[in-house]
């Protein structure tokens, strides 16, 4: 099931600059940005995002438009599609004439920036992973390019019940690692299987040190004894995967 956003769009036209990318009189996609780049939905509210468009040599109200969906570009529309120029730098472009080796700058187009923002947000009833955006841009004469750029929608992750009890020998540290349910029965349930790594440092202001890892069991639970540290301050981390965002608890100290 193909899950598409009905976009409102609002251009904005900022001045051309110096030196141009493309072709005169045909439409150039020079930039595509998500923002936030890497969204991550929680079990209840939205998350809302701006897709920015500079394009050049474009024409009329809906001489740039968008479609965003799950899932990776279609791999046999990419030869046709020109990539996207994301380069902060303006380049120019020179032509060849008769074969002389005479050299003319093209003229820039005027890049305008057309914004989009979605009449909805993204929440957890979406699918996870990769999305696409897909532009395309329609010059004054019929011309039409197509351009991808890709983001990651993520669920959170939290971790609960973290103590860090110290021994004889060091401390046995311990808690919970959870994940907003995918089943959407509860607002977090555990996340079983998963790496976490166990940081230490001695006083505030010092560098985390890795010390030790666990997995998480079906539970999502992990414990893990670190032999020879007692004292200081943990933190435990969890990298993320491509449906979980990754996430650092917060400080805790060393418990008798």
């Amino acid at each position: 099931m193909r899950f598409l956003f009905a976009l409102l769009a609002a251009a904005t036209v900022v001045p051309p600059v110096p030196a141009g990318a493309g072709v005169a009189g045909e439409p150039v996609i020079r930039s595509v940005t998500v923002t936030p780049g890497a969204p991550v939905v929680g079990p209840s509210g939205s998350v809302r995002v701006v897709i920015e468009v500079v394009a050049g040599g474009v024409a009329g109200p809906d001489g740039v438009t968008i479609e965003v969906e799950p899932g990776a570009p279609d791999a046999a529309d990419e030869p046709a599609s020109p990539p996207i120029q994301e380069d902060a730098e303006d380049t120019g472009v020179t032509g060849v004439a008769d074969g002389q080796g005479a050299q003319a700058p093209a003229p820039a187009p005027e890049w305008e920036i057309w914004r989009f923002v979605p009449d909805k947000g993204l929440t957890r009833w979406y699918p996870t992973g990769r999305w696409t955006v897909t532009v395309t841009a329609r010059g004054a004469g019929g011309e039409v390019v197509t351009g991808h750029t890709v983001f990651r929608l993520r669920r959170e992750t939290r971790f609960s019940a973290v103590r860090v009890a110290a021994g004889e020998t060091g401390a046995r540290v311990r808690g919970v690692l959870n994940r907003v349910d995918p089943q959407g029965y509860l607002d977090y349930a555990p996340f079983p299987g998963q790496p976490v790594g166990i940081l230490h440092r001695s006083e505030p202001g010092e560098p985390w040190q890795s010390v030790a890892s666990a997995t998480t069991d079906a539970q999502g639970r992990f414990a893990r004894d670190v032999p020879g540290i007692r004292d200081g301050q943990w933190r435990i981390l969890f990298a993320g995967t491509g449906h979980y965002a990754g996430r650092r608890s917060i400080i805790h100290p060393t418990t008798a």
